[in-house]
């Protein structure tokens, strides 16, 4: 039966390493939106008037709006299926018992020592979230990270511009800059304020590489339906093919998923058990 999605009251995270991952996403992805839309874009559209600058706005906003909302849906979802009430008892076909749960799960969960729970169709502990991503949540971590990936493209592409501007062009010097501005500034090629800019730059092409490494993973485990236990096991039996995979992981109307997180999208089944070959 299709699953209804489950809700927990948000903590924080439990580890310092994720608290501070949390702290990190949350702060600088809020200054990184003073700093595309309020410092770089009115030197590109001074005028006030300009539609572009409000085309840019708008781009602004719905990026924030699908990063931040899948955020909050992906910390504030139960999945550990704590709602279904594991028995205690023998286990059914594919559970095995968890000792530190002290609970039986089913096939493809697993316990997660920093959550502290066992996990439905655990896939992995988002250091950024301070949570990890299972079956009720993953499709709001993939929603997340395939905006936040074209968020970085799109800022890295904008100020390119800005910053050869203030640097005086592109040169030989201005573009190995980039790979070490500590040195530009330390040797007085640099100002403190193009070391500040160049910085900013040169993180977020990392970002970019980043998280467009985080969604190749996601895309490669969506085609051979695997989670990222069952990819490094080389575990294959859960691959239906793309269209079921996608809506299996996703639900019916995957589409929907990327409009918007607060668009209703149910998945079509429990996590307790997965259709499989052979079966």
């Amino acid at each position: 039966m299709p699953s209804q999605k489950p809700f927990r009251r948000w903590e924080l995270p439990k580890s310092q390493t994720d608290k501070l991952g949390l702290c990190v996403f949350v702060i600088g992805g809020i200054f990184l939106l003073w700093y595309e839309a309020l410092h770089i874009l009115p030197t590109y559209y001074p005028d006030e008037s300009s539609i572009m600058k409000y085309v840019h706005y708008f781009a602004a906003f719905v990026f924030a709006f699908n990063i931040y909302g899948n955020m909050f849906f992906l910390i504030t979802t139960d999945i550990s299926g704590r709602h279904l009430l594991f028995p205690s008892g023998p286990s059914q076909d594919g559970w095995k018992y968890c000792e530190k749960s002290q609970c039986n799960i089913p096939a493809r969960a697993h316990y997660c020592k920093l959550c502290q729970i066992p996990v439905l169709r655990r896939d992995h502990h988002c250091w950024f979230a301070g949570y990890c991503v299972g079956y009720h949540n993953h499709r709001y971590y993939i929603a997340m990270v395939t905006y936040i990936t074209l968020a970085a493209l799109y800022c890295n592409i904008f100020n390119a511009s800005f910053v050869f501007q203030v640097k005086n062009g592109i040169t030989f010097w201005n573009l190995l800059s980039f790979i070490g501005p500590q040195f530009g500034l330390l040797f007085g090629y640099l100002t403190w304020y193009e070391f500040f800019i160049t910085l900013l730059s040169s993180i977020g092409f990392i970002l970019l590489l980043l998280f467009s490494w985080l969604l190749e993973i996601q895309i490669v485990q969506i085609f051979s339906g695997q989670t990222r236990y069952e990819r490094k096991m080389n575990i294959r039996d859960y691959n239906m093919g793309l269209k079921q995979n996608i809506a299996e992981l996703l639900g019916p109307r995957w589409y929907l998923v990327f409009l918007s997180p607060w668009i209703p999208c149910e998945l079509p089944g429990d996590g307790l058990s997965f259709p499989s070959k052979g079966k």
